[in-house]
């Protein structure tokens, strides 16, 4: 007998495991496949095809007496059962030829592989869809065919995954947000309970630090904003627009440029700093601190140079981040705000009127800079790129914050280009004439969609080389 073709489903499981593949194929008549980097292929180049008799003696070792009753009568049945690397879901035909079998795996670690080996961002296991990935921004199933998830599917899939602490917060609030780990990364997990069952999510962590230059920003003008002893740095931007990357370079060329004290405060972790000039000390929201606040209020006390915050959700959190950039520490953080000048805005509205004027003045004179950032998928579809709204504080930008005239801001940003000021429209515009997006994204990212449709207009896309 070849050693690919095997008479028990376990056998198949293993190999599966070693991969840590997410389902496998097996029918008569065809070498055995198995799910690698989301398609099905053979086991090996010289898998032979099972016969009638290797498929039945498969479906034997899964299933009993009842099963194979009900797969006679009704010509499919499927079941969940256990086997090497957990839990299974089989789904078995009746054919002419012979069974037909697909097994899916009920193991988180499974999927988050393929999400690793593709480059996405997102991991989607949902009840009554099929497993779901977010590859280069557009989210689509993982491969085609795959079964349906069924609630007892996701069900395992979250047992599987879940603590005991973690099941406690899920059975009282209905939903459960964790950092994951395994030996092939890290990840934002978030475990929730709807209608039809449990919904799975999970966003990759990208572990690598990368440079300024990686990812687009420009070097030249950054670098200058991080060499500030106090005042405040923003990145801002939608979920999912690369905020922590883009966090993470920066606070990477701090740790290496500067010989200072750096507090990270993140929900969860992402990118692990290696001390290098800086002394580094990270710490997780729920896991070392139970908020933002708190671990900004206690980390004032630690005599800190640079302070990372991974997300400033709520008035608590921007007052006192304000208050540090303003007694003397430089403080990065983020908000999901769509342009320098409604940043702004989204600071000041935090507070209550009657304190704004106070607040117009804290801002006025304590912020460095603001880059607002999207990711736009590639023309070529090998991935995304980083498209930046920069915004420098200069008097005239102080000034129209001092005055409540934030509305003054775009053109201000036009004027400062000479110190790397930058709407997001001219960035979009810079990426399609370089022939990286197509004019169907510049135009749907885009702040001004007149002065857009007459940019395309102008430079149609068949003339851009």
């Amino acid at each position: 007998m070849s050693d690919t073709i095997f008479t028990h489903i376990d056998r198949y499981l293993e190999l599966g495991r070693s991969i840590l593949s997410p389902a496998l194929y097996l029918g008569t008549g065809m070498p055995p496949y198995w799910m690698k980097a989301a398609s099905y292929t053979p086991i090996a180049e010289d898998a032979p095809a099972l016969t009638a008799e290797d498929m039945e003696k498969l479906v034997e070792s899964c299933t009993d007496e009842e099963k194979r009753k009900t797969l006679s009568e009704q010509g499919a049945v499927d079941f969940i059962f256990s086997g090497p690397g957990g839990k299974h879901h089989a789904y078995v035909y009746k054919q002419d030829s012979g069974p037909l079998m697909v097994v899916t795996s009920l193991s988180v670690d499974a999927y988050l592989r393929q999400g690793l080996d593709c480059r996405c961002s997102d991991i989607h296991l949902p009840t009554a869809c099929p497993p779901t990935w977010r590859r280069f921004g557009t989210l689509q199933p993982i491969w085609q065919g795959a079964p349906t998830l069924t609630k007892e599917d996701t069900l395992a899939l979250a047992e599987g995954l879940l603590s005991e602490e973690d099941w406690s917060r899920l059975r009282e609030v209905g939903d459960a947000d964790f950092a994951y780990a395994n030996e092939h990364g890290r990840y934002r997990a978030s475990v929730v309970k709807q209608r039809l069952g449990y919904d799975l999510s999970f966003r990759i962590i990208d572990s690598k630090i990368h440079t300024m230059s990686e990812i687009n920003l420009p070097e030249e003008y950054v670098k200058p904003l991080t060499r500030f002893t106090n005042g405040l740095i923003l990145v801002t931007g939608s979920a999912g627009s690369g905020k922590s990357t883009t966090l993470a370079s920066i606070i990477q060329f701090i740790n290496e440029d500067r010989h200072d004290h750096i507090i990270t405060l993140e929900d969860p972790i992402e990118a692990v700093f290696e001390p290098s000039g800086c002394q580094v000390n990270q710490r997780q929201v729920h896991l070392h601190t139970e908020s933002f606040a708190r671990a900004l209020r206690a980390a004032l006390r630690e005599d800190p140079d640079v302070i990372m915050v991974g997300e400033m959700r709520n008035l608590e959190t921007i007052s006192l981040a304000l208050t540090a950039a303003e007694t003397g520490h430089l403080v990065l953080g983020t908000l999901h705000t769509g342009s320098a000048a409604r940043t702004i805005d989204r600071i000041l509205d935090a507070f209550p009127v009657d304190e704004r004027e106070h607040i117009r003045i804290m801002v006025s004179e304590s912020l460095r800079g603001v880059l607002s950032q999207q990711l736009i998928p590639k023309k070529d579809g090998s991935g995304r790129v980083m498209a930046l709204e920069m915004l420098v504080n200069t008097a005239a930008v102080a000034n129209c914050i001092r005055e409540g005239k934030t509305f003054m801001i775009p053109g201000i940003i036009q004027t400062g280009k000479s110190i790397g000021m930058r709407l997001m429209d001219d960035s979009l515009q810079e990426l399609y004439l370089k022939g990286i997006i197509n004019a169907e994204e510049c135009n749907s990212r885009s702040t001004d969609k007149v002065t857009m449709e007459r940019f395309l207009q102008d430079h149609p896309e068949s003339s851009i080389a």
